[in-house]
C-alpha cells in the first residue's frame, strides 16, 4: 500500500495507519509485540513529528540487555529522551492511582514479571492531585476503565490523553523490573 502523504499521518486513512503500524519497521529490530491498546493514529502522528527520537528509543530497547540495566534514570538525549528502570512489588488495585503526563509519552515494558494496567480517558475522572509540572504527573480517582496485561512479551505506549494506572497485581503481589522510556512531546 502506498501512503498518500508520507510525512502527514494525520491525513492517512485508517488502512494506511494500520499498514504503517503493522509493518513494524519502526520497532528497529526490537522483537516485542506492541499491546493492542496502543492508539495507532496517535502513535503514527507523534512518531512522524520526531522520528529520530523514536528510532533512538526503539534501537536502545532492541540493542540493550535490559535485564542487566541498573535501577535509575539514564538520559539518551538529555531531557528529550530518557529511560527509568524500577524494581518493585506489584500492588493491590486499591493502592494504585490513575495518572497522566503532559510533557512526555511513556513506552512501558516489563523486563521481568507481569502486572495489570488500567487505561482510561480524562473525562471520566476526578483529579485528586493537581498537575505537578516538575514531575510531569497528575493523579486521578476512578475505579473503572479498561485493564490490560503487561508482560515481557508486549509493551504499551501512553500518550498525554491516556490516563493509566500501573503497578497492579494480576493474581498475587510479585517482584517486577520495568523500564519506562520517556519521550518529549515537543
Amino acid at each position: 500500500m502506498t501512503i498518500t502523504s508520507p510525512s502527514a499521518p494525520e491525513k492517512w486513512t485508517d488502512e494506511e495507519i494500520s499498514a504503517w503500524f503493522n509493518n513494524k519497521e519502526w520497532l528497529e529490530g526490537w522483537n516485542v509485540q506492541p499491546d493492542a491498546s496502543i492508539n495507532k493514529r496517535n502513535f503514527a502522528i507523534y512518531y512522524h513529528k520526531n522520528p529520530k527520537q523514536w528510532k533512538m528509543a526503539f534501537r536502545f530497547l532492541a540493542q540493550t540487555d535490559l535485564t542487566k540495566l541498573a535501577v535509575g534514570k539514564t538520559e539518551l538525549d538529555g531531557k528529550n529522551l530518557f529511560v527509568s528502570v524500577d524494581e518493585y512489588t506489584t500492588k493491590d488495585k486499591s493502592e494504585t492511582r490513575y495518572e497522566a503526563h503532559q510533557k512526555y509519552i511513556d513506552i512501558q515494558y516489563m523486563i521481568s514479571g507481569e502486572e495489570q494496567m488500567g487505561l482510561c480517558t480524562h473525562d471520566k475522572m476526578a483529579v485528586t492531585a493537581a498537575y505537578d509540572e516538575k514531575k510531569d504527573v497528575e493523579f486521578y480517582d476512578y475505579d473503572g476503565g479498561n485493564y490490560l496485561k503487561a508482560t515481557p512479551q508486549n509493551f504499551v505506549v501512553f500518550f498525554p490523553d491516556d490516563v493509566h494506572r500501573p503497578c497492579i497485581k494480576l493474581n498475587e503481589n510479585i517482584p517486577i523490573k520495568k523500564i519506562v522510556v520517556k519521550l518529549s512531546i515537543d
